[in-house]
């Protein structure tokens, strides 16, 4: 079976689809570069909310990098047919020429931008997102942030769903949370639901294999 990977370049998303790698198909993969994992600091803010904008990257990069690495993903990506794009350059012709020749059956996408038409039309009937946030609940940006602003931990997990023209808004294939521990950090939950992803799409992947489909359910 031939799936096609859709990565962005931070090492939260190459270590997820290190697992696509491990398991028993034949790959490629188009890569989007990132903005830097340690945002520059916003002006005109107060020395209050800079500390906490320092603070909370800094042990973001901490933790992942403990838990995920810093391999770019030229290393990761090294032996099978790869497309490095910038985010302005995802929807380019270049990548639907890319994806027409490797003709993938399977689509899996984890920290790119919105794919969108022509390129999202050309695409298999499956294609499927790892959203970091547990949806319809937490759609959109910093959903693994959200559930702690509002006291709601238990709502920092991820969700594997197809891909429509809105965003977050396709059917759900399978919602996935982490253990929480006495001690749990927000970043420490946030790595931790990342690394369930990983484990999960593992067996989602052999169960695409056995029955080429999965049950799936609408959002409301």
């Amino acid at each position: 079976m031939r799936v096609l990977i859709f990565s962005g370049s931070h090492p939260r998303h190459t270590y997820v689809h290190q697992e696509i790698l491990n398991s028993r198909v034949e790959c490629a993969a188009v890569v989007m570069q990132r903005e830097p994992l340690i945002p520059k600091l916003p002006t005109n803010i107060d020395k209050r909310d800079a500390d906490n904008f320092i603070r909370h990257f800094n042990e973001r990069d901490i933790v992942e990098t403990s838990i995920f690495g810093k391999a770019a993903p030229q290393e990761i990506f090294s032996k099978i047919p790869t497309l490095y794009c910038m985010p302005e350059n995802l929807n380019s012709k270049e990548t639907i020429n890319f994806v027409r020749e490797f003709d993938p059956q399977l689509v899996i996408i984890f920290g790119v931008n919105i794919i969108k038409d022509p390129l999202l039309g050309i695409l298999p009937k499956d294609k499927i997102n790892l959203h970091l946030g547990l949806s319809p609940w937490f759609r959109g940006s910093a959903t693994l942030f959200w559930p702690f602003y509002f006291m709601q931990p238990q709502y920092a997990g991820v969700t594997f769903h197809q891909i429509v023209p809105e965003a977050d808004a396709g059917d759900i294939v399978h919602q996935s949370a982490p253990k929480l521990e006495n001690g749990d950090g927000i970043h420490d939950v946030s790595a931790k639901a990342v690394v369930k992803a990983r484990t999960d799409l593992s067996k989602l992947i052999d169960i695409y294999i056995r029955d080429r489909h999965w049950s799936m359910s609408s959002q409301n």
